[in-house]
């Protein structure tokens, strides 16, 4: 199931008082200036990954098993 079937199933189970925020999440999102992804070097990823403890191959594997 993908990110927009898993959104539109919880919004499903949402009382009123609950929509009334996410419609407002929703225009505050539409207002919002896009983010824009800078791309960096290769040295530099390389000593930012260098440094982080954390497993990022598993990371990822975990996001896309989540995405679907």
């Amino acid at each position: 199931m993908g990110l927009k079937e898993l959104i539109k199933k919880d919004i499903d189970k949402l009382r009123a008082d609950e929509l009334v925020i996410i419609s407002e999440q929703i225009r505050l999102l539409k207002r919002a200036e896009p983010f824009q992804i800078k791309p960096r070097p290769l040295k530099e990823i390389r000593k930012m990954t260098a440094a982080s403890k954390s497993n990022w191959a598993e990371a990822v594997i975990k996001d896309r098993q989540e995405r679907g």
